[in-house]
């Protein structure tokens, strides 16, 4: 039998309450099958190793969802710049310039923003830097 999806208040009971870790991934697993990723991998918050974030990982990384891989690099989840990278370029592809955008400043990649400004808020876009004169009498 599938474990019902709690309300708020269970769901942080369930958290921070010294639930077993049993429960929480029979929860997790309904949020999982319910499509409520980010909810469900909230239930793994001190188990980086837990297989299923690694699952979450290959997902976020294969749709572009560099929200969902950000939320799970704060979990401890080990996110590489080449993960990074493959997400921004699923993103980008995808026309996911927001998902893109947070790829590309993670990784301190100008070029990658530059490529994306125009689908950009003009709050994000880059802002150009003109080169610097040279000092007088130089």
């Amino acid at each position: 039998m599938a474990a019902k999806i709690p309300d708020a208040l269970q769901m942080r009971s369930l958290k921070y309450r010294g639930s077993t870790d049993a429960a929480k991934d029979a929860v997790a697993q309904a949020l999982l099958a319910a499509d409520r990723r980010s909810e469900a991998i909230l239930l793994f918050d001190g188990r980086p190793e837990a297989p299923v974030l690694q699952e979450e990982r290959a997902w976020a990384i294969q749709t572009g969802v560099a929200f969902h891989l950000l939320g799970l690099s704060r979990l401890g989840v080990e996110i590489t710049p080449a993960d990074w990278q493959a997400c921004a370029a699923v993103a980008e592809k995808a026309e996911r310039s927001m998902d893109a955008r947070q790829c590309y400043v993670l990784l301190e990649d100008e070029a990658g923003l530059e490529r994306i400004a125009e689908h950009l808020p003009p709050s994000l876009r880059p802002v150009p830097t003109e080169p610097s004169e040279p000092a007088a009498g130089a």
